[in-house]
Formats: structure tokens, sequence, C-alpha cells
């Protein structure tokens, strides 16, 4: 058993979660609309205190692009969907193969003053997106917090209520998993607490 399998069944008997079966993934998001399995997979209440499911997604890209793994927790963030059906905070350099899998629809990207953001980031939202609300949510202090976010490879995807946020390490210990969980957990109360503004 490696790190990664010995960082989850940890958390999960610490967190009394639910282990499930190798589990097929639903389309809610980019990453997760390129398909794969999720193993190990848990569900439960979060580190942040959100609910939610934890697993590594396997997926194998097309054209000898090879295997990719990424470490995810999906959580639900409903206020988001009437508000900001869209919005995708992918860490620069993160590697997916080129494939597209119905996720396609057009997006517009976000433009911030932020040098340590725009390095980092790319930050895109749906088309005609109320700017101001996004001024809003991407205030200094989340912009501040997002530049130096740990893990440093974490990303996250809201799509239609649906928060997906990632990290591309293959073999990461319980520290990582945790911050992966805080992080994904921020960003849902972060979002939640603008859409409810």
């Amino acid at each position: 058993m490696g790190r990664a399998e010995e960082s989850y069944r940890a958390l999960a008997e610490r967190h009394g979660w639910t282990a499930h079966p190798p589990q097929g993934v639903q389309p809610l998001t980019p990453l997760l609309a390129k398909g794969g399995t999720f193993d190990p997979a848990y569900s439960g209440t979060m580190p942040g205190e959100f609910e939610g499911r934890i697993g590594r997604l396997t997926y194998r890209g097309d054209e000898g692009s090879g295997t990719f793994r990424f470490n995810v927790v999906h959580t639900r963030v409903d206020e988001a969907q009437a508000v900001v059906p869209r919005l995708f905070c992918i860490r620069r350099g993160r590697w997916t193969d080129t494939v597209h899998y119905g996720m396609e629809i057009a997006h517009a990207e976000l433009w911030t003053e932020s040098e340590k953001l725009n390095e980092r980031f790319k930050v895109e939202s749906a088309p005609y997106q109320d700017p101001i609300w996004m001024r809003r949510l991407f205030s200094p202090v989340f912009i501040d917090w997002l530049a130096g976010a740990f893990p440093h490879d974490f990303s996250f995807e809201l799509a239609y209520g649906d928060l997906v946020g990632s990290i591309e390490e293959d073999d990461p210990d319980e520290r990582t998993l945790v911050g992966l969980c805080e992080a994904t957990g921020y960003v849902a109360s972060r979002i939640r607490k603008e859409c409810l503004e």
C-alpha cells in the first residue's frame, strides 16, 4: 500500500468517513468530465466542517497522452447556481490531456491587477458574469489567500453548484490531503458568503 492510500485510510478513520468501492466519475466539472475512477473514495464531514467526498481520480488520456492522477474533493454550493454558474480557477501549468469532453462552453477570463494571482492561476467564469460580483468575490483578502494557498498545486472548479478542489500530487501525505479539504472548504464558504449577500 502506497503513502496516498495510507493517508486516505488514516484520515478516514480519524474523521469517520464512509469508504466506497472504486466509483466512476460524473461529468460535473471540466476535470471530472474527463472520466476515470475514484479509488480510494470516501464521503463524510471533511476537515473544514463541510459535507463532501474525497478520492483519488485516475483517468487515461487519449492519443497516448498517458495516465493522469488528481486528488479531488467534491462538495455542493447550491447558493452559487443562480449567481455564478461557472467559475474555474486553474493553476497555471496544470497538465491534463488536450482532448475535450463537452465542457467547451465559452468562458470569460478574469483580469486582475494581482500579479501573484495571475502568475499562479488562470481564472475563468461564465460569459456575462456580473463584474461587480466578481470583484467582490476576488477581494484583496481572497486574492492574497489564493496566491499563497496550500497545497501549492491547488485548483478549483465550480459548475452549477458543484465545487471540486483538486491537487496533482501523486502520493500526498495526510497534511496535504487535509490542506486540500480545508482549501476547498474555504473556497466554498467564500463563494457561499458572497452569493448570500
